[in-house]
């Protein structure tokens, strides 16, 4: 029952964290990595389906997967411009997964190959981070690491298609959390001018 509890707690969390991220969005303030988007968005619903088939479905993924389609429909109007190399080859590598996992037809497989890609697919939002923090909301980022916090510790199994998708999620969620607040790109940039 606690378990369950705090698979319910991670949804809404991520719920609530999506508000402000939203908001953020449309006042201009937060510019989402189209790239990052559009394949946590696709590869959400695919990892969303293969935990359906393997009755693995938690309430953070649930949410993920409309959440991340929101911001990837956002992210084309008010998301950071252009395609970088970066965002192509994480773009091509969610259509090599997604091949992969037809393929073999596992859904098990399938959720691993989905989160290997989603977290790569990370790497254009972290590179932007990186580069400018303020591009981020930080209070959004919070609330979607403590929705990865409640996740992990709802995990019901230890099996791949149980834990795999919160533990990916909470390190994505953890990196952002240390470029955020931990990362200052302004004494790296003081640093290399003197």
């Amino acid at each position: 029952m606690t378990k369950e509890l705090f698979s319910v707690f991670a949804g809404i969390f991520l719920v609530i964290g999506y508000v402000p991220y939203i908001n953020a969005i449309l006042r201009k303030k937060t510019m989402p990595s189209r790239a990052t988007w559009i394949i946590w968005a696709f590869l959400d619903i695919i990892t969303l389906a293969g935990m359906y088939a393997e009755h693995a479905v938690n309430h953070q993924i649930l949410v993920a997967s409309v959440g991340a389609s929101i911001v990837s429909m956002l992210s084309f109007r008010y998301g950071v411009p252009g395609w970088t190399r970066t965002d192509k080859l994480c773009m091509g590598g969610a259509v090599a997964g997604v091949v992969l996992w037809k393929v073999f037809g596992n859904p098990t497989l399938g959720i691993v190959i989905s989160l290997v890609i989603i977290f790569i697919g990370s790497i254009p939002t972290f590179e932007s981070a990186w580069k400018d923090p303020s591009r981020e909301n930080k209070t959004a980022w919070v609330i979607l690491f403590i929705s990865c916090v409640c996740a992990t510790i709802a995990i019901p199994q230890w099996t791949l298609a149980d834990a795999s998708q919160p533990i990916v999620f909470f390190i994505i969620e953890l990196i952002m959390i240390y470029i955020l607040f931990c990362h200052s790109p302004k004494a790296l940039n003081t640093d290399s001018q003197g």
